[in-house]
Formats: C-alpha cells, structure tokens, sequence
C-alpha cells in the first residue's frame, strides 16, 4: 500500500515563524500600557443675525446637523439674571420665540417641542447696518465661546440673514416674532403709547407689510399692549 504524500494542505512546523514579524517603526509594547481618554467631538454651532425695521436686531443659533437651536441655556439663565450684567454686555433686550410664518402666529417648534429662539437687541435704526450687526454678532459669539460648557461645544459666525431691497431693510417685524412679542418690544423700546403708533401709518407698514391697516393693527396688537399695563 502507497505512503501518503501529506497532500491535504496542513502547514508543517517548519514553515510556521516562531514569532511574528515586527514591522519598522513600529513601539515597542511596554508591560504597563497608558490609558488614552476618550476624545470628545466639539460640535460647530452656528450664530445667524437679521435686521429688521425700527433698529431692532436678532441672532439666533443653530446646530452643526439639524435646524434645531444650539444648546445656550447657560447662556439664557446668565441674560435672565438681572444681576449678572450679562444681557447689557450683549445688549440683549428680550428672548423671543421665533415665528412660524407672516399668516401663521405661532412658534417655530424644534425636535425637543421648545420653540426655537431669537436673542432680541435694539439700537439707532440709521445704525442697523450690515458691519454693525457683524460685529454685534462677533461680540455674541466671542462670549458663547467664553462660557465653560460642560459638553464642547464652539460657535461660529455663519451668515446675515436681513432682507433687503438694494440697502433697504424690508423684513417686517411679523415675519420674525409673535404678535405679543411685537407689541411689548414697540410699547417698552419704541413708541410712547398706543395712539402714537396706530396714528403712523409708516411704523404700521414696518411691523404688518404695505396693506394693513390702522384697525388691522389695532386688533392684533390690542392685547398684547393692554397686557403690558397701557390702554389704547
């Protein structure tokens, strides 16, 4: 009976390396091995502004991946506390939720069910220029990026969302912020009462568009004027 030739392919320790074969410029492998830390990913927030009528001027954020706004509400507790000094250094005035549509008088509603927000400023309206509202924006900016986060996070300058027509600002303040809002800011910030901004048909076209009206105005704004302690 034939010897069998090994034909069924099994290595032989012969051609087995004893160890394997270290390759150049490889470390060596010490007996007590260093811990790497996890790294953390900074997220890269967006900072957006917008110009609207009467000098008044918004920011809001956003996040690197979705419309959602950025985490802020370390921020926001620091504006809302009087005694931090934080909203005059930003020259905040208000946080307003942001409006879902000129027809539609609700609040844009993130993926958390919060609506999204506007950081609210006032100042001169001959002053609410493009270089301006950059540079009142870096300043925000700037202290976002100051705050100590808990989780990373940085903030960035992303763009000047204002409508304009040539240098014409023509954004009305109802395509950006709801109807209790508008009448706070106008009655705290910019008229002296009711009366003086229902009798200025310009300032009406400023907050409703070219075609409303004195009553119009009236009727929207009514409560939200009331509610703030002046009477029309």
């Amino acid at each position: 009976m034939a010897k069998s030739n090994n034909s069924s392919g099994r290595a032989t320790s012969a051609n087995i390396p004893a160890t394997p074969i270290k390759k150049p410029g490889r470390k060596p492998i010490g007996k007590e091995l260093q811990y790497s830390p996890r790294e953390r990913v900074i997220r890269v927030n967006k900072v957006f502004v917008v110009g609207t009528q009467f000098g008044i001027v918004l920011l809001r954020t956003e996040k690197p991946n979705s419309k959602d706004d950025a985490y802020t509400n370390d921020v926001i507790k620091m504006i809302e506390d009087e005694t931090s000094g934080v909203a005059s250094k930003l020259q905040i005035i208000k946080i307003c939720s942001r409006r879902e549509s000129q027809e539609m008088d609700k609040a844009i509603l993130q993926t958390s069910v919060y609506p999204s927000q506007w950081f609210v400023s006032i100042m001169e309206e001959e002053e609410n220029t493009e270089e301006n509202r950059k540079e009142h924006a870096d300043k925000f900016v700037k202290f976002l990026n100051e705050v100590p986060w808990k989780y990373p996070q940085i903030f960035t300058w992303a763009g000047d969302e204002t409508k304009l027509k040539g240098e014409k600002i023509i954004g009305t303040l109802d395509q950006y912020l709801l109807n209790q809002d508008i009448a706070t800011i106008l009655k705290t910030y910019v008229f002296e009462d009711f009366e003086s901004f229902l009798d200025d048909q310009e300032a009406i076209h400023h907050v409703f568009g070219e075609n409303a009206t004195k009553n119009q105005a009236r009727n929207t704004l009514v409560d939200g004027w009331i509610k703030n302690g002046n009477h029309a």
